[in-house]
């Protein structure tokens, strides 16, 4: 497999007072439950913004526009909610929420999900993981990532939604660059699956046919 990324990037870096955000960011919320439990809706209005950037449905003029991004989160939380206790931490809820916006906005996209269980035995393997996050990178649209634990992987939060911008491998490692805090980060999708102990999922949308 060889690198697959969205193409632009930048459409999700964001001017913060003159610096560079890389990727959207919870902590921009006016209200401190949303930036404590807003990592869902706020992955999910980057896959959203992106797509809409990428087929015109939104001025490329905006893109680096702060208050424009927390517009889109602000409406955005009203459709992946986060519960109390935990957030968006059931992958069905992210698939539900998109979906429910999709048809209340009458935007023209599907939403494709893939779990990972938490119990070792029913889990995904890496290369089924791999080819559902570059199929959702080779439509050009970034991949929402739910890590319920992160195994030993330095890089990512436990209970927390990123996305990812790019999937490569380094020798047998398959690894995936993500968006999080404004920074560019990336973690081994290969260790995370096999020391995951709660699992996730991963979600994306794609253009309706």
């Amino acid at each position: 497999m060889t690198e697959v990324s969205i193409k632009h990037p930048e459409w999700l870096y964001i001017d913060v007072n003159g610096n560079i955000s890389h990727g959207y960011d919870q902590e921009w919320f006016g209200d401190e439950w949303q930036r404590i439990s807003g990592c869902g809706p706020t992955t999910a209005t980057q896959v959203l913004s992106y797509s809409q950037f990428r087929d015109g449905m939104l001025e490329f003029s905006s893109a680096s526009n702060q208050e424009k991004a927390l517009e889109r989160m602000n409406i955005m939380w009203n459709y992946v909610k986060p519960r109390f206790g935990g957030g968006v931490y059931k992958t069905q809820w992210m698939d539900a929420g998109l979906k429910k916006l999709m048809v209340d906005f009458n935007l023209p996209y599907d939403v494709h999900m893939i779990n990972v269980s938490p119990f070792c035995a029913s889990r995904i393997d890496v290369e089924a993981a791999a080819t559902f996050i570059e199929r959702g990178l080779a439509q050009d649209v970034p991949v929402a990532f739910l890590n319920r634990h992160k195994g030993r992987e330095r890089a990512l939060y436990t209970w927390h939604w990123v996305p990812i911008y790019k999937i490569f491998r380094v020798g047998d490692d398959v690894r995936c660059g993500i968006f999080d805090e404004g920074e560019i980060r990336d973690f081994s999708l290969s260790n995370w699956l096999k020391d995951t102990i709660l699992g996730g999922g991963f979600c994306y949308i794609s253009k309706k046919a």
